[in-house]
């Protein structure tokens, strides 16, 4: 049974990962390993846990592999040659919610569900809070995978 779900998991999202955009994603460093590595932690947990609760597992999937798809290195200047580090160091939390929004709805269809947990996943920093409990769950789940990423972030900051 446990192969045949992660075989769903893996179908709802393919689509998704084969997408040379996304691919860029396993470069770029977040939390001491890759946005990609992150997000996939991300929705595999969530889809998971969203199964168990009788919610809808596929646009959890979906919209959480999706909420951190921005292109760039918030921790490198030299990706925003017009911007100082420190303006987006300090302002990434708030403003990349939008900025994954926007690159995930001009490469995939999103529904309302997909596009609010895009939106609202750095509650309570983006002060509206999530509409959809798919969305909740993609929050919270997103900050306990970062708190255990922390480690790996540490280190990374070490080299």
């Amino acid at each position: 049974m446990r192969h045949y779900q992660e075989n769903e998991f893996d179908s709802i999202i393919q689509d998704i990962l084969d997408h040379d955009d996304v691919k860029k994603l396993d470069s770029i460093n977040h939390h001491g390993n890759s946005i990609l590595d992150h997000s996939l932690k991300v929705a595999r947990l969530a889809w998971k846990w969203g199964n168990r609760l009788h919610l809808d597992s596929r646009s959890l999937a979906r919209g959480a592999l999706l909420h951190d798809f921005f292109l760039y290195d918030w921790n490198r200047e030299s990706l925003h040659p017009r911007r100082r580090f420190y303006e987006i160091h300090k302002m990434h939390g708030f403003t990349h919610p939008t900025t994954a929004l926007n690159n995930a709805s001009e490469r995939f269809h999103l529904n309302r569900i997909e596009r609010d947990i895009i939106r609202r996943h750095m509650f309570p920093l983006t002060l509206i809070p999530p509409r959809y409990p798919e969305s909740w769950l993609v929050m919270i789940v997103d900050k306990i995978v970062a708190v255990g990423e922390l480690p790996l972030y540490f280190r990374s900051l070490q080299k």
